[in-house]
């Protein structure tokens, strides 16, 4: 297998926005390659972040795909020579393996890529441009990917604050037995509220945000058909008895929420998480004195994003044990099928092996005895040695 691409890593937004494929070139660009004989099979993984072409042919594919990806996307060559990352073999098997788990990503861990990858995949699989070479590869990558999650903490702990934010609005809404409750989220258009918005929403968490620009009986889609409520900011009080939570991540140099008028709507006692994102601080700090309320501000976010950064840090090293395994098991296949499919072109070797199950037992055995190098290499001269009569 081989993979160009371009990401994030080496390449500005503004040269990967030129790389970009939606859906259908995805398709469109790999069927004309397959079609003029250039790949045997390949599919593009495309995001904000990254555009890659996995391919799998001959020595003289990579060169053909960069030749096709110039004219189809009307890129300079020198501008693909400068910012492409070129893989071939084990390397690019690799790479695939890092992506997929998240360990290329920005942000360490990240589940998103995984969906992103398995779309593509079934995208090309759909239109049968996977060969099995590439089908054993990717779906190894995708069950490492699971593996990975499974026994480490990386994608588990994060170190966004929106993120962090609203699992922590999630817990405590589970420890005080307050399902089935509301949010409100003062500032959900900004950058960090909305994150934060859709992170609940994903939950099942109902949100109401505020917002200056929008109608008081307006809706937002925010996070797939799921829905924050939109009110006006001056209403906000109105609500604020209807809600167990509020967060307030604004830039207004002004307070979102006082004292005095919280108590105008709310008795004294009444349970209430406040969150605090912003800085200077948004909710009156004389709040977190009554009696029911609990109150945290960036600070303690920013603290546990740290504590979870040490984390992924740590978790990283039995994350990439667990890669590199999966990479070996993965070429160790590769190989075996290589060598299988060359010894079915010659129609004695073929008949002579498929009636030596001790051949096929010794195969297996050797998989599991030798690392890859060791198997590819000795599988070669086995190879040899047969097609020269045993010398």
């Amino acid at each position: 297998m081989f993979c160009i691409g371009v990401s994030y890593k080496k390449t500005p937004a503004g040269i990967r926005q030129k790389f970009a494929f939606s859906k259908e070139e995805q398709c469109q660009f790999i069927g004309k390659l397959i079609k003029d004989n250039i790949i045997t099979g390949g599919m593009v993984i495309s995001t904000c972040n990254r555009s890659e072409i996995y391919f799998s042919g001959t020595g003289t594919s990579t060169e053909g795909v960069t030749k096709e990806l110039a004219i189809y996307k009307n890129l300079d060559s020198g501008d693909i020579k400068k910012y492409c990352l070129f893989y071939g073999g084990q390397g690019a098997v690799k790479h695939l393996f890092n992506v997929t788990c998240g360990l290329d990503s920005m942000v360490l861990g990240e589940d998103e890529i995984l969906r992103q990858v398995k779309e593509a995949y079934l995208t090309a699989v759909e239109q049968k441009y996977i060969n099995g070479e590439l089908n054993i590869i990717f779906q190894d990558a995708l069950n490492c990917a699971k593996t990975g999650k499974s026994r480490t903490r990386l994608s588990s702990t994060s170190v966004s604050v929106a993120t962090i934010t609203a699992n922590t609005i999630e817990k405590y809404m589970y420890e005080n037995n307050l399902s089935g409750g509301k949010v409100m989220i003062i500032g959900i258009t900004g950058k960090t509220g909305s994150v934060v918005a859709k992170d609940l929403l994903s939950k099942g968490i109902h949100v109401i945000g505020t917002s200056r620009k929008h109608k008081t009986d307006s809706l937002l889609y925010w996070h797939d058909k799921e829905m924050a409520e939109i009110i006006n900011f001056e209403d906000r009080y109105l609500y604020i008895n209807q809600v167990c939570a509020v967060v307030s991540a604004t830039i207004s140099p002004h307070y979102t929420l006082t004292y005095t008028e919280y108590l105008k709507y709310v008795k004294d006692g009444s349970s209430m998480l406040f969150i605090d994102l912003a800085v200077p601080y948004d909710i009156d700090r004389t709040l977190s004195g009554l009696s029911g309320i609990k109150f945290l501000d960036i600070d303690f976010f920013n603290t546990l994003s740290r504590k979870n950064a040490n984390i992924k840090l740590s978790e990283l090293g039995k994350a990439e044990e667990i890669l590199a395994e999966c990479v070996e098991n993965t070429m160790k296949k590769i190989y075996i099928r290589s060598f299988i499919s060359k010894i079915q072109k010659d129609r004695t070797l073929y008949n002579k092996f498929k009636k030596d199950k001790a051949f096929s037992h010794m195969v297996y055995y050797l998989k599991d005895l030798l690392n890859s190098s060791e198997l590819k290499d000795l599988l070669g001269r086995i190879y040899n040695k047969e097609v020269n009569g045993g010398k």
